[in-house]
């Protein structure tokens, strides 16, 4: 495997749990600030979020090269969430109705998201080319 492919997985792994990190702080941030019905569906998401991360990062340390799996969920999982985010500042949805707030937060979560989306994309290009040499 290459040195560059090795680096990838590295900085994919840290995005990842980072992501997960994120989550957790603004699951406990949105606990502490509300009780009410729309703020715990809020917190069980957030909550769902850092979980869902939380094993991909440690799937992609441990995996390295030899499943695309990790990366590809990683990139999926990101994209809902990018996009539930995006639903959920242009349209009024159940529950928690419209929301107006754009914080540092949000803006972190979505550039590491977005970053996730396009290391494992880079990845998933290189597992593609390294198994056509493989096979070659």
């Amino acid at each position: 495997m290459k040195k560059s492919a090795q680096q990838f997985i590295l900085i994919a792994a840290i995005l990842v749990l980072a992501n997960s990190g994120i989550y957790f702080v603004t699951a406990y941030s949105q606990m502490k600030e509300s009780d009410d019905s729309a703020s715990q569906i809020q917190t069980m998401l957030f909550t769902t979020a850092a979980i869902t991360y939380l094993p991909l990062g440690v799937w992609m340390i441990k995996n390295k090269f030899h499943s695309r799996a990790p990366y590809v969920i990683s990139s999926l999982v990101s994209i809902a969430l990018i996009g539930l985010y995006i639903a959920s500042r242009t349209t009024t949805l159940p529950v928690v109705g419209i929301q107006d707030d754009i914080g540092l937060i949000d803006i972190l979560s979505k550039v590491t998201q977005g970053a996730i989306i396009v290391v494992s994309l880079l990845l998933l290009q290189s597992w593609k080319k390294e198994k056509i040499k493989v096979s070659q």
